[in-house]
C-alpha cells in the first residue's frame, strides 16, 4: 500500500512538472529584448525612462499592476521579477520578450528602456504559461497636458 502512495505522489509531481516547463520545442522564439541586471544602455533623449516594476504570478492576477497605464513617447523600463516560478514577459507592441527566473533565484530582470509610439491598449502574456492564458493589459494613454 505504501508503494502505491509513492507512484502516486512522484506521478503528480511529474504531471505538474510537465505542466509547468515551457513547450520550447513547440514554439521556437528569439527575445527581441536581452535580459539584463547591468546599467541599461544610454538613451539619447535627456528625458529620463519612468520605471515599471513588475511581478508575475503563476497565480491571478498574473500580472501586477494590472493595467500598466503609460504615456505615449515616454521612454519606460521594466523591472520583472517573479512571485513563484520561471515566467516568460511578452509585450510584442514594445519589443520586449525576457525570461524572468523563479523567485528562489531572487532576481530582477531590467529590460532595455522603450518609447511606446501608438495609443492604445496592448497584451502582456506569459509565452511560458499562455494556455491559462497568463496575461495582463498595457494602456498607452496620450500625454496629458497637467502633467510635466
Amino acid at each position: 500500500m505504501l508503494w502505491r502512495r509513492v507512484f502516486l505522489v512522484a506521478w503528480l509531481c511529474m504531471l505538474f512538472l510537465a505542466a509547468c516547463s515551457g513547450d520550447d520545442t513547440a514554439k521556437p522564439a528569439a527575445p527581441t529584448d536581452t535580459p539584463t541586471t547591468a546599467q541599461p544602455p544610454v538613451q539619447s533623449s535627456a528625458v529620463p525612462p519612468r520605471v515599471i516594476e513588475l511581478t508575475l504570478s503563476f497565480v491571478a492576477p498574473h500580472v501586477r499592476p494590472d493595467p500598466v497605464v503609460v504615456q505615449v513617447g515616454q521612454p519606460v523600463q521594466f523591472k520583472v521579477t517573479s512571485a513563484d516560478t520561471r515566467h516568460q514577459l511578452v509585450i510584442e507592441s514594445l519589443g520586449i520578450d525576457v525570461t524572468v527566473p523563479q523567485k528562489s533565484l531572487n532576481e530582477t530582470v531590467t529590460t532595455n528602456v522603450v518609447t511606446p509610439h501608438e495609443v492604445g491598449t496592448f497584451r502582456i502574456f506569459c509565452r511560458i504559461h499562455a494556455r491559462l492564458p497568463m496575461e495582463g493589459t498595457l494602456e498607452v494613454r496620450e500625454t496629458s497636458r497637467a502633467t510635466n
